[in-house]
């Protein structure tokens, strides 16, 4: 392994840190073939990192995995590489939320004029149509309808005070009934996930079907999270934090103390710890 040497800081560029990891392999000899076998990032990656493509790299826990990794085969200090990498992905996503703020800026500052002309004529409409419907009531003759209107008047009358009754004894029988109470049903989670923060690092997390999300820790905080089925973790070293499933400690991250730590855990690795 190269002894490793400080590099002075370079502007917060991913172009700058890939060309210094560039210059560094070249200096070494090393292919890119040679370094995606030891470190085991493709060489997709690799190249990527290299020329500075941010947008072609997967998220920042990854990213920040990849470059320590890389930086510490090569024997470069890696963590004004990583201040540089954290301001990048700052700079982009104020970039790209600033547009979307000024939209709704313009949408309140230059409100969109509303057409009255349609519903005032269609008010006029309305009010002409009840002016000749009144005058026409008025001059129609009454009497023809009114042994009709006096026999519906009866029958109404009988109907409402039926329905009324039956209302009543209706309202009378539920309120006399008990009705049985179910029991409230508390759901517990099968799974518990629990992370105890040694460093102020980041980690990803997939929970069931979730989209997975990015998670800064507080050193010395702890974190909980249920799941039903399983957890994907991703941290940016094995001793970013202490890991527990249902309260028993996962100890094969110690493996993996420079190194980019994944893992998947479900009932299973349950099962795996309790015959261990």
């Amino acid at each position: 392994m190269p002894e490793k040497k400080t590099v002075s800081p370079q502007p917060n560029d991913l172009k700058n840190i890939g060309a210094v990891l560039r210059k560094k392999r070249e200096e070494h000899a090393y292919t890119l073939e040679h370094v995606s076998e030891i470190t085991r990032i493709t060489l997709t990656c690799l190249r990527n990192i290299e020329e500075g493509n941010l947008d072609a790299l997967p998220g920042l826990v990854f990213v920040r995995g990849f470059i320590r990794n890389y930086a510490k085969l090569l024997g470069i200090e890696s963590d004004w590489m990583i201040e540089a990498l954290n301001q990048a992905y700052s700079d982009r996503t104020q970039v790209q939320s600033s547009p979307d703020r000024i939209s709704s800026m313009d949408q309140l500052t230059h409100p969109t004029p509303s057409n009255t002309k349609p519903l005032i004529l269609g008010g006029a409409v309305v009010i002409i149509g009840l002016v000749v419907f009144l005058l026409y009531w008025q001059n129609k003759p009454l009497n023809q309808y009114a042994a009709l209107n006096k026999e519906v008047e009866t029958v109404q009358a009988i109907d409402t005070k039926a329905q009324t009754a039956e209302v009543l004894e209706t309202d009378i029988q539920k309120a006399t009934e008990i009705q049985p109470i179910e029991p409230v049903k508390q759901e517990i989670s099968p799974l518990t996930l629990t992370l105890v923060a040694m460093a102020n690092d980041w980690i990803r997390l997939g929970i069931d079907d979730q989209e997975p999300f990015d998670l800064r820790l507080k050193k010395g905080e702890k974190y909980d999270w249920p799941a039903k089925e399983r957890y994907v973790l991703v941290m940016t070293t094995g001793d970013t934090a202490l890991v527990h499933l249902n309260g028993e400690e996962i100890v094969e991250r110690e493996n993996f103390r420079d190194e980019l730590y994944q893992v998947k855990l479900n009932k299973f690795t349950l099962t795996r710890i309790n015959n261990r």
